[in-house]
C-alpha cells in the first residue's frame, strides 16, 4: 500500500505508522518504507534513530543489509533523512528502492510506502508498485483540489487504478463521510469515477499527544475509541488488498 496526499502536513506519515502497527498487532509481518527523501518523519514518529538510509546505500556508505531497522516488531527503511539527498540521481534511487522492495517482500506480509506529497517521481513509483493507493483527505479546499489533480493525473494513465480514501482531522463519522462524498462528487462529475471509503481518523488530543510522545496511538492508547477507528480502517484495507490479489490471480489463471 502507498499512502498519498496532494500536499504535505495532512498526517500521512502518522496514518502510515499507525496502520502499520495495527497490522503488526493483527499478527502480520509489516515493513514501512519512508520514501519522502530528506523530509522523512516515520523514524521520528517511532522515536528511532536512523543509522543507514537508501540514499547512503546508493552512495556506497552502507550495505543493503544495514537498511532495515526493527522498531518493536515493525521494520522501517528510510529513503533519506538528509535534504541534500534530494539532488541524487533519481534513476539510481528508484532502482535502489526497487531492490529494497524485493528484499522486504521476501520477509514481510505487507509493505506500506509513505510517499512524498504531490505527484513527484517517487510518489508515482510508489503507486506503480502498490496494490492500493490510500489517499488521505482533509477538509481543506486546497488539499482537496491538489489531491484531485493528483488522482486525475494517475487515472488518466490508468483508469482502473485501485485508489481508496481515508479522512484525517474529522470531527466525527458523519463529517468524514461528507468530506469523502464531496471528493467523490468531484471525481464523478469530471471523470465519472468513484473511490471507496476506508474510514476516518478523528481530530483529537490523543493523536497530538501520541505524535509528541513519538509513539503510535495504537501502542499508547489501546483502549481509545480512536484505536477502534484504526482497527476499522486496517480491516477495510485488508479486504481491499485481498480482493485485489484475488482478482489478479483470477486474471492470471484465465490467461
Amino acid at each position: 500500500m502507498a499512502t498519498v496526499s496532494g500536499k504535505g502536513g495532512v498526517g500521512k506519515s502518522m496514518a502510515s505508522i499507525n496502520i502499520a502497527d495495527m497490522l503488526r498487532q493483527m499478527g502480520h509481518r509489516v515493513a514501512v518504507l519512508d520514501a519522502d527523501l530528506g523530509l522523512s518523519n516515520c523514524a521520528a514518529l517511532l522515536n528511532e534513530q536512523v543509522d543507514a538510509t537508501v540514499a547512503q546505500w546508493v552512495n556506497g556508505q552502507c550495505g543493503l543489509e544495514d537498511l532495515p531497522l526493527n522498531s518493536k516488531g515493525l521494520t522501517l527503511v528510510t529513503g533519506s533523512d538528509d535534504p541534500a539527498h534530494s539532488a541524487l540521481n533519481m534513476e539510481l534511487m528508484l532502482d535502489a528502492m526497487d531492490q529494497v522492495l524485493i528484499a522486504l517482500a521476501g520477509e514481510h506480509d505487507f509493505i506500506i510506502i509513505d510517499t512524498p506529497a504531490g505527484s513527484g517521481e517517487l510518489s508515482l513509483w510508489a503507486l506503480d508498485r502498490a496494490q492500493l493507493g490510500m489517499i488521505l483527505l482533509v477538509d481543506e479546499p486546497t488539499a482537496i483540489s491538489d489531491v484531485y489533480r493528483f488522482c486525475k493525473y494517475i487515472l488518466g494513465i490508468d483508469p482502473t487504478y485501485p485508489f481508496a480514501s481515508m479522512v484525517n482531522f474529522a470531527e466525527n463519522e458523519q463529517a468524514a463521510q461528507d468530506i469523502h462524498e464531496r471528493f467523490n462528487t468531484i471525481l464523478q462529475y469530471f471523470m465519472n469515477k468513484e473511490i471507496p471509503y476506508m474510514g476516518f481518523i478523528p481530530s483529537s488530543e490523543e493523536i497530538r499527544h501520541s505524535v509528541k510522545k513519538q509513539t503510535p496511538l495504537t501502542r499508547l492508547y489501546p483502549d481509545s475509541p480512536i484505536y477502534k477507528e484504526f482497527e476499522f480502517i486496517t480491516h477495510n484495507i485488508l479486504g481491499r488488498v485481498t480482493e485485489k490479489t484475488a482478482s489478479q490471480q483470477k486474471t492470471m489463471n484465465h490467461e
